[in-house]
């Protein structure tokens, strides 16, 4: 899971040791599993399903989830979309967590989460099938147990013996199985290299591609989150960190990408309009601010300043609008399109907790 450590530690989330013990306290479970199941690797796909099931929960205690089920049922219909495009033999779970940071990530097994925070920068649902696309490569192509193999080399025989010491009761198999837990942190937090992160762009392009979509709105997002990157200097979707390609290497790769996946036949859907239906009333920023996505139909003659104006009382805030919805702040609106605008308060600040799925 490739998961950003300078966003949660600016954002109040999940520390690095928080998450190590989450993970360690899930595969420590693999120890108590009856005698009969203890025979499997911690490196094959039911131990990847073991440690995502059991993390899980730890996940969604740390994070929160965030509790719309519209929201939830859509982002889990476009993971599910895009999933049956590739060739995987994992059961997927898509989850949208309560969470500010500009971030997505998986655990082994099937188990994909995006923040509040991600989903309010995105501004289609193509953008989110390249999103889900590429940490669904992640589970797929199981960059987890790989990297673990390669940084364990030196300590296999001790990973080959958990399964027997844990048969025997010995604690060493608690010891092992917290070492291995340890690595799989730290390739969650730290980001799973720049490797497998081009690979994990390539391939969930492709398979966004063939549940019908644009890829071309993956490199958009891409530019977004640099141009963001550089003005804030904060680090976004799976962190660019030193693990990670080069935003710009990143980008140009996704480009070349792109332009060569929308030659194949097929649609290219974009379907922005329903995107940001389905963000209307969304948490935006951290709770205490009380401040909530609300999606604006523009009208014919509508520019950004007019809307700043009348629907925020601030024709300034046309800029903020125009980089919430990635436009130019003088740019030509079309009839019909939906923008994001962010309201503080009163019933467009409405409160959307439900019961959870």
């Amino acid at each position: 899971m490739g998961w950003c450590a300078v966003c949660a530690g600016a954002s109040g989330g999940w520390n690095r040791r928080q998450f190590i013990l989450a993970m360690t306290h899930a595969c420590l479970a693999l120890a108590a599993l009856p005698r009969r199941a203890r025979g499997f690797s911690i490196y094959d796909e039911s131990g990847d399903v073991t440690i995502g099931r059991q993390a899980d929960p730890e996940i969604l205690k740390m994070f929160g989830y965030y509790e719309a089920p519209d929201l939830q049922n859509y982002v889990a219909e476009v993971g599910r979309r895009v999933v049956a495009a590739s060739d995987t033999r994992f059961n997927f779970q898509f989850k949208v967590v309560d969470h500010t940071s500009i971030n997505a990530m998986a655990l082994p097994g099937g188990f994909v989460y995006v923040t509040r925070g991600i989903l309010a920068e995105m501004n289609d649902e193509a953008q989110l099938a390249g999103i889900l696309g590429h940490e669904a490569t992640h589970v797929n192509s199981r960059h987890g147990a790989k990297l673990m193999t390669k940084a364990m080399a030196t300590q296999i025989a001790t990973v080959l013996g958990v399964g027997a010491a844990a048969a025997a009761g010995s604690g060493s198999a608690a010891t092992a199985v917290a070492m291995i837990s340890n690595h799989l942190a730290n390739y969650m937090l730290l980001g799973y290299g720049r490797e497998y992160e081009l690979e994990a762009d390539e391939v969930g392009m492709r398979y966004a591609r063939r549940a019908g979509y644009d890829p071309r709105r993956m490199v958009a997002f891409l530019r977004w989150m640099r141009r963001n990157d550089l003005l804030r200097g904060q680090r976004l979707y799976h962190g660019f960190d030193a693990t990670h390609p080069d935003t710009a290497i990143r980008i140009a790769k996704a480009d070349t990408m792109a332009s060569l996946l929308v030659t194949e036949p097929g649609p290219l859907e974009i379907r922005a309009n329903e995107f940001r239906a389905h963000l209307d009333g969304l948490r935006y920023g951290e709770a205490k601010d009380q401040r909530r996505i609300r999606t604006y139909l523009v009208k014919p003659g509508d520019t950004l300043a007019d809307i700043a104006r009348s629907e925020l009382h601030d024709e300034g805030r046309r800029f903020e609008l125009a980089s919430l919805n990635d436009l130019r702040d003088d740019a030509e609106l079309v009839p019909g399109t939906r923008l994001k605008l962010v309201v503080s308060g009163g019933a467009a600040a409405m409160d959307l907790k439900l019961t959870p799925q």
